[in-house]
């Protein structure tokens, strides 16, 4: 199937509608209104619509390169510069439309090659010590180093060692399945949703003394997926016992300019909330599943580091 640009197109139209448009008003003006016309009248008319034909051209042409440059602008940055979140911006409202979709899926296909290298560089480095542990002792065993009666004692470590590998593995795939998977939209109510998870992560944290706490005055609910929802409530709220000193988590719900914020909050301190912030930047494995699993339930998620606190926060379209 042969094709043809979309400023060849463009100029094609506006050249045939200005030869339509030139002939229907010299129709009209003899016909309907009753201009009586000679054959000279006649001729002189064509030859104006002729005349015009290269200025008319000339606009067509111009309009048409005004029109489609940010177009052509978009294409080149895609392909010379991949990845970048810096796409041109055009006064034209469908094509700068189209900008922020590019813009939004660059970013989006950065982190995802930001995740696979931090995937990778993980379990490189996870794998290393177990790894080298089995060979030492097997080479050990090979050399007769380990007496006879020792074997036994080093086989049961080697196959704990083993057991590590297999958890640094599964624990990898998990990830990549939770961002794989697909899920279904529906309707949850968010407040009776927050507060079971909430209640089973006091239940885990009893014997820590680190308190949730849950802050929703008001029921709202969400068009999401409640698998996605609760994977990235868990992720968040583990993230913040994690990676602070803190005695309280406190998630937060709140409605603003047509978004519900879910925001979870920790008081652990400046330092630890830098090093959260750092984590989220670099593209840490469990903030990436949270960013890809709001965004693709239609969300947006950021994080904010203040003085003694950081708090990460996912907003969804009020419904």
């Amino acid at each position: 199937m042969s094709r043809i640009s979309f400023f060849k197109l463009l100029f094609f139209v506006l050249f045939v509608t200005y030869l339509v448009v030139a002939s229907l008003i010299a129709f009209f003006t003899v016909k309907i209104v009753g201009i009586p016309i000679g054959k000279k009248m006649f001729t002189k008319i064509v030859l104006s619509i002729v005349a015009f034909i290269p200025v008319y051209a000339l606009v067509a042409y111009a309009v048409s390169k005004i029109l489609t440059r940010d177009i052509s602008k978009i294409a080149n940055h895609i392909k010379n510069v991949p990845f970048s979140q810096d796409v041109p911006k055009s006064f034209i409202e469908e094509v700068d439309r189209l900008s922020e979709v590019i813009r939004f899926q660059t970013q989006r296909i950065g982190s995802l090659i930001e995740a696979q290298r931090l995937t990778l560089y993980r379990l490189a480095h996870d794998l290393r010590t177990p790894l080298t542990n089995l060979r030492n002792v097997l080479q050990a065993i090979k050399d007769r180093v380990i007496p006879p009666e020792d074997t036994e004692t080093y086989l049961e470590k080697l196959l704990k060692e083993i057991d590590k590998i297999e958890t640094l593995l599964e624990e990898a795939l998990q990830g990549l399945k939770k961002v794989s998977r697909k899920s279904r939209a529906q309707r949850v109510m968010l407040k009776a949703f927050l507060e079971d998870l909430t209640d089973l992560w006091n239940l885990r944290l009893s014997d820590r003394d680190v308190k949730v706490i849950l802050e929703c005055k008001e029921e709202l609910s969400l068009n999401v997926s409640p698998i996605d929802l609760e994977e990235i409530v868990n992720n968040l709220i583990e993230n913040a016992v994690k990676h602070s000193n803190t005695r309280t988590v406190k998630v937060r719900v709140s409605v603003k300019d047509r978004q519900v914020l879910v925001e979870v909050e920790d008081e652990g301190g400046n330092v630890k909330g830098a090093d959260l912030m750092k984590a989220y930047e670099k593209g840490s494995l469990g903030l990436y599943i949270v960013r890809e699993l709001v965004w693709r339930n239609g969300g947006d998620f950021k994080i904010e580091s203040r003085e003694k606190s950081t708090t990460a926060v996912v907003s969804f379209p009020l419904i």
